[in-house]
């Protein structure tokens, strides 16, 4: 609480800034508790809340800044108190009056009409505070001045009836102490009316006011009018394996995939399932009405005909999720002519069409928050502090050290089918066992060279390293690059010249360990380098090649190791 300051003609602690418990401004105000000294006379607002209203402030002995008033408030609040006095000492003397006039007999009352006092307002209260002020005030005030009038009016015009002297007193005593209190109640009424006046328009402005809805919410209700009123296609991703929107199930295969989907429901699980109201992928290879026979294959012309045909409610908002059309060769872009032989390569061009989160730190453009924040995290170096209790090894998180653990020392499967209840070591043997027992045909050749793969991710690995050239990892001592970080670490060595890969059969050491394992084989009879002009075997090619040099000169070595 700031240190108690006088203000002009006011004397007392100024709290700035705190919120006042009659407007909720925040701005310069008063304690509510605190004693002040205003034209000679002492004020404590609390209690003038008291007498004035009859209101008892709740939590007046807690912090300063919550328990305050402004002094617009304070200015309203001196109002109030005065015309009560003010009432209450011309109900006293026309009290006074009417006794008077029944002792004497006379049925004269002279009124006297007394002008409220002008409130001089406080020197630290500023003019825009006062034109704060409701103009409702003025006028309430001024008929709550006529209402009173016509009371007073009415009782002067009451004609006295001739009683006896003790017995007169006594009834007329008893008639104005209940006029008094039905007055009393009138102006009790008449105070609270601007409260209730207010409360009640803003009543009325509430149920007036429409909910104005957001852009994001008209693209949430858009997608889930589509995607229960059509058969198009939401899924999952990861890497190049699709995932049911609703069961998580994975396939290879696009079309597997969409008939698969058509066995959900989306009307009861698809809302429900939305994260986050995040945007979701749809395939819409087919889309067509749900409620009609209609065949459809445009979005826009789905959303004006379940609009203007089927009623339903459409805004007038686009790309209320991201469009795809899987197939299982080349995928094409829906918003251009860009074509891509695996799905990442075409979700990561998406970007350029509806990529809206960026990265502060580098600029790079994501199409979802959760891209975002993984992203975010490459940035700040995690630490492995999580390390495995039987070899030492350090893992990043609990959940990588429960994989190493029940890989490589429990040899527990891991990997699950997704079309038995069989379990794997490895994605290896579970391609394996989908070819040999379920008859898929998972080979992915390469459309650059003649090599075929199993896996689509090891497809991907061969591109990127071979003929994308995506090699991320560059030496800081040289101009090297590497696909591995693994074999940048390995390069590493021999700017150190550490050699750090030692051979368990005798005392050499390497510093890669495909070196290591080169030397190895020297130590077996697998002699797989073989001389074609005398027969020699050789167990490394580097042996082969000076073997090549040193006997057999003359021949090209360049013809048979091409």
């Amino acid at each position: 609480m700031s240190t108690p300051k006088v203000v002009g003609k006011i004397k007392g602690p100024i709290v700035d800034p705190a919120l006042c418990r009659c407007c909720r401004s925040i701005k310069k105000c008063r304690l509510l508790t605190a004693d002040y000294e205003w034209m000679g006379q002492k004020e404590v607002y609390s209690e003038m809340f008291m007498d004035c209203f009859g209101l008892l402030l709740s939590h007046l002995d807690g912090e300063g800044k919550d328990s305050c008033v402004c002094a617009t408030c304070v200015v309203r609040l001196r109002d109030a108190c005065a015309f009560r006095q003010q009432v209450l000492q011309c109900e006293e003397a026309f009290l006074n009056a009417r006794m008077q006039t029944k002792e004497d007999g006379s049925s004269k009352i002279e009124v006297v009409v007394k002008t409220e006092p002008n409130l001089e307002m406080d020197s630290d209260t500023q003019m825009d505070d006062r034109e704060d002020l409701p103009l409702e005030i003025n006028e309430k005030e001024q008929t709550k001045a006529i209402q009173i009038k016509e009371l007073l009016d009415n009782n002067v015009e009451c004609k006295p009836k001739r009683l006896r002297k003790d017995k007169a007193k006594e009834a007329m005593k008893r008639e104005l102490l209940g006029k008094m209190k039905k007055l009393r109640d009138k102006l009790d009424h008449m105070l609270e009316q601007p409260v209730k006046i207010t409360q009640k328009k803003e009543k009325v402005a509430k149920i007036k006011k429409k909910p104005e809805l957001d852009h994001d919410h008209m693209v949430y209700s858009n997608a889930v009018t589509i995607v229960e009123n059509s058969y198009v296609c939401p899924f999952h991703n990861r890497i190049s394996i699709y995932y049911c929107y609703y069961c998580k199930d994975q396939f290879t295969n696009p079309n597997e995939l969409r008939e698969h989907t058509l066995t959900h429901n989306p009307k009861e699980m698809f809302e429900s399932m939305m994260e986050n109201k995040k945007i979701p992928k749809i395939d819409i290879t087919r889309i067509d009405c749900r409620l009609c026979e209609e065949k459809i294959d445009d979005i826009d012309t789905y959303k004006n005909h379940v609009s203007s045909v089927h009623g339903k409610l459409v805004y007038p908002v686009s790309n209320e999720f991201l469009k795809f059309r899987l197939t299982m060769d080349n995928l094409v872009c829906t918003e251009c002519p860009s074509s891509f032989p695996y799905f990442d390569l075409l979700k990561k061009h998406m970007i350029e069409h509806f990529g809206t989160y960026i990265c502060d730190v580098c600029g790079a453009c994501f199409l979802e928050p959760n891209s975002l924040r993984t992203h975010i995290k490459s940035h700040s170096k995690v630490e492995a502090n999580f390390p495995c209790e039987i070899c030492g090894k350090n893992l990043k998180s609990k959940y990588s050290r429960y994989l190493h653990v029940a890989t490589v020392h429990e040899k527990k499967p891991t990997v699950n089918c997704y079309k038995c209840e069989a379990s794997f070591l490895s994605y290896a043997l579970r391609n394996r066992h989908l070819i040999e027992v379920h008859g898929d045909k998972r080979t992915f050749p390469c459309k650059l060279c003649d090599k075929v793969y199993n896996r689509r991710k090891t497809l991907m690995e061969h591109n990127r390293r071979n003929h994308l050239k995506v090699f991320r990892h560059q030496c800081d001592l040289c101009d090297q690059r590497f696909y591995l970080p693994s074999r940048l670490k390995e390069h590493m060595a021999t700017h150190t010249g550490e050699r750090n890969f030692r051979c368990e059969y005798c005392d050499k050491s390497y510093p890669r360990l495909q070196s290591l394992q080169e030397h190895i084989r020297s130590h077996s009879s697998d002699r797989r380098f073989k001389c074609d002009v005398c027969n020699s075997a050789f167990t490394q090619n580097g042996s082969l090649k000076n073997h090549m040099k040193s006997h057999h000169q003359g021949y090209d070595m360049e013809t048979n190791f091409s």
